[in-house]
């Protein structure tokens, strides 16, 4: 874990079922990421889910410096709480967790190799 230059990433896909409760979660959870080294990658509300995700209207991916901030901050009593506000205001929820590439990595495809 936590390879030389490598972020951390959530990624998560959901269809919300209760808007109200997901836009507290969102009011919440905003200034939580910043003060934890997050941030909102990428977002869609339209997304196209394939494999079990066909019903998600929410696709989020949010970027931490290192896979070990990312792991982290999902594990703090803070975040778990934040949570529940997620977790109550949608169906069919994904959540992973994974490392992006090192700085090795990057410079070797840079480079074409």
């Amino acid at each position: 874990m936590d390879k030389k230059g490598a972020k951390g990433y959530w990624i998560s896909t959901a269809k919300i079922i209760n808007q109200e409760l997901f836009d507290e979660y969102v009011e919440k959870v905003g200034p939580w990421l910043k003060e934890n080294g997050g941030k909102v990658f990428a977002k869609d509300t339209d997304p196209r889910g394939k494999e079990k995700t066909e019903d998600s209207n929410l696709a989020v991916i949010c970027e931490f410096p290192s896979m070990r901030i990312a792991v982290d901050a999902y594990e703090s009593s803070e975040y778990q709480e934040l949570s529940k506000l997620r977790k109550a205001a949608t169906v069919n929820a994904t959540f992973t967790i994974m490392e992006g590439m090192d700085e090795a990595t990057k410079l070797r495809r840079a480079m074409g190799m």
